[in-house]
């Protein structure tokens, strides 16, 4: 209900009622548990906000969590990997866009040239090479791929 006042018109005129309890650093004292309370052991849930215990059967969630931490950290280390490439590309061109292009047209021409026999050595040779780079990498990037640990609603 709308009402006028003063020109103005106020929507919900009514006013919540009035809280007569503590205020101030008082409230945050009166929220303090007693002293034989604080004595008492405490019970706390290792369960999380679902109902689950720890160690039980791992649910969709869990496997959903785990492939997309899985497929992130694939991703960004194959990223990297190749941008080193670049860079090393980039090096053996003399730093140089128009170096690192007639390096790899150096490259492509002997690759197509070559028998099937030698084009399958450089393809192991390249997929040797990115492994261990990738290798190399998660073993530099190892802390920040970890995921974060879980907190329970008990805070452990």
């Amino acid at each position: 209900m709308a009402t006028r006042h003063h020109g103005m018109i106020e929507r919900n005129s009514r006013r919540p009622a009035r809280f007569d309890g503590p205020r101030g650093i008082a409230a945050l004292f009166s929220q303090l548990p007693d002293a034989q309370e604080a004595r008492a052991p405490v019970e706390t849930s290792t369960s999380d906000p679902k109902g689950n215990e720890p160690g039980g059967k791992p649910g969709l969630g869990d496997a959903v969590h785990f492939a997309l931490n899985l497929m992130g950290v694939v991703v960004s280390t194959q990223l990297i990997v190749w941008g080193v490439f670049f860079l090393m590309f980039l090096l053996l061109g003399d730093a140089s866009i128009d170096g690192m292009m007639r390096q790899l047209a150096n490259l492509s021409t002997r690759y197509v040239a070559a028998g099937l026999e030698r084009q399958m050595q450089f393809k192991w040779l390249f997929a040797g090479a990115d492994i261990m780079m990738c290798v190399f990498v998660i073993l530099l990037r190892h802390r920040s791929l970890l995921p974060a640990p879980r907190v329970t609603s008990a805070g452990q």
